[in-house]
């Protein structure tokens, strides 16, 4: 898979609340930053991160705008929306061998 087919495959997880593709986009060791006050770190810390989050029916993001650098890094400007309120998020992602190595978001 490219940067970007793992990327949407993500995203494609997250707005179908299906935890378990999720977590599969990630490596083992990926590390999350941005969206709690301390990093996440490693498959069960997403897994148990994102459970409850997921289980909102009222949470989705899209991606507005994606730019590939080189052949593992994307950033992606997306909106995420609970309960019909919209975030907008500048998210990177570094992606190693198909999977998600390393993921920051910087909330506006």
């Amino acid at each position: 898979m490219t940067a970007l087919q793992t990327v949407t495959a993500q995203l494609d997880a997250f707005n179908a609340h299906d935890l378990d593709a999720f977590v599969a986009t990630y490596s083992e060791d990926a590390v999350i930053t941005g969206v709690d006050a301390q990093p996440i770190i490693g498959r069960a810390a997403i897994r148990a991160f994102y459970e409850p989050r997921l289980a909102n029916p009222e949470l989705s993001c899209v991606i507005d705008a994606t730019v590939l650098f080189g052949e593992r890094w994307v950033v992606a400007q997306e909106r995420v929306v609970n309960a019909g309120v919209a975030t907008e998020t500048i998210a990177t992602f570094d992606v190693v061998d198909g999977l998600i190595a390393r993921a920051s978001m910087l909330k506006a």
